[in-house]
């Protein structure tokens, strides 16, 4: 038996108002958070029953580097539920008493994050990396949470959430109707203006090895990488390639190695992270305090490899396929194509030219080029390294309990 499908539609905002944006530490955040609590006409309670009754909600995505609400329906829903998001993108209560409960959550939150370790070590290193008052490199604590104020916050939307500084991104099934639609709603948003690229800045010292001890703890979580890696960078591709042959799939180097043969780990990966100004090149695991030593060792082992010898054909040719595989999967249908110009537009890239270096560059990179990558980045001089957990690091330095980059 055919089902019909409903014809969908999904509409996102995507401000430029993000952390690199925000005048003080978590306010943008805050700001965007604040739009689900309530408009001039309705409470926040109200809001969610109008959007339930369609079989949807509104979602604010989360971005560093910018500001965003979305909204996923089917199209003969669209004249009910695009003037209400609208009315929330036009008319936010930003009351007291809201920010006040955001201010609770965000401190319940935080202090739950400070006892997981792999959230710990990620946010230790991208401060170590990024430095304390970089937009990607700060996590905060409760006083900057308590220095927020509903003035900053209404000056924050005010100035970046006007429509010449935003970017509406529409999938699905477009219709005359629909566009009318479109148009009587967004259309009618106040312009504002669109804010300048705001300066950028990376203060850091050199790399280390840093660690928050955890005596009691059975398992040591173990991050290490660093910043300097944008999308539009000439060596992005090649380092993507490079990347996945060590650890950014269930056939890399490091999964073979770390966990296959040695079984020092249940998963150990790399990942390749990027963000509008920046980006991050890293390896992470979880692993029993008794292997700590050796792990650290053989990620060392399998960079070095990579410096030194040329891929075999083989394997080369196995990573090409998974990559290749990947790419097709990303570009499966309108949502999936969509996704991909959404990273654009937040990191703000020519999405079409990146997508055919990417598979240029898949298809025709050499083994010898691939060495001659890993010898330019993967140097683990220029890593910093963090461990949480219960085995110490000999020369590590100590931070203090909570996570922040402070000596012990």
């Amino acid at each position: 038996m055919h089902v019909a499908q409903a014809p969908i539609l999904m509409v996102e905002m995507i401000w430029r108002a993000g952390r690199p944006y925000e005048a003080q530490r978590f306010l943008a955040g805050a700001t965007n958070a604040l739009l689900m609590e309530g408009t001039r006409r309705r409470s926040a309670s109200e809001l969610e029953a109008t959007f339930e009754q369609y079989g949807t909600s509104l979602e604010t995505p989360d971005d560093y580097d910018t500001a965003n609400l979305s909204l996923a329906t089917i199209t003969k829903h669209a004249e009910h539920l695009l003037p209400v998001m609208v009315e929330v993108m036009a008319e936010p209560a930003f009351t007291e008493r809201d920010l006040k409960r955001y201010k609770k959550r965000s401190r319940q939150q935080l202090r739950e994050d400070q006892e997981d370790p792999d959230w710990l070590a990620y946010q230790v290193l991208s401060e170590a990396a990024f430095g304390a008052d970089n937009p990607y490199g700060y996590g905060g604590t409760k006083a900057d949470y308590e220095a927020l104020r509903l003035p900053a916050v209404s000056h924050h939307f005010d100035l970046h959430y006007g429509a010449q500084n935003a970017t509406l991104r529409v999938v699905g099934q477009l219709s005359d109707r629909v566009e009318s639609l479109l148009e009587s709603t967004f259309g009618q948003l106040r312009p504002g203006t669109a804010v300048p690229t705001p300066p950028y800045q990376v203060t850091t010292g050199a790399p280390q090895s840093l660690q928050i001890h955890r005596p009691r703890a059975q398992q040591t979580m173990i991050r290490r990488g660093r910043r300097g890696f944008r999308v539009d960078d000439p060596d992005y591709p090649g380092i993507a390639v490079l990347e996945t042959i060590l650890g950014g799939y269930y056939g890399s180097r490091l999964m073979r190695n770390i966990r296959e043969e040695k079984g020092y780990t249940y998963g150990i990966d790399s990942e390749l992270d990027t963000y509008r100004f920046d980006g991050t090149f890293g390896i992470s695991a979880d692993v029993a305090n008794e292997n700590l030593e050796a792990v650290r060792q053989e990620i060392i082992v399998e960079m070095d490899k990579l410096r030194q010898d040329l891929v075999p054909p083989g394997e080369l040719d196995m990573v090409r396929a998974y990559l290749l595989g990947g790419l097709v999967q990303d570009l499966d249908g309108p949502l999936a194509v969509s996704s991909r110009y959404r990273s654009a537009i937040i990191k703000q890239y020519d999405a079409a030219a990146h997508l055919r270096r990417l598979d240029d560059t898949i298809r025709n990179i050499t083994a010898t080029e691939i060495r001659d990558l890993a010898q330019r980045h993967l140097r683990p001089e220029l890593d910093w390294e963090v461990c949480v957990g219960g085995q110490l690091v000999p020369g590590a330095t100590q931070l203090s309990a909570n996570g922040l980059h402070k000596p012990a």
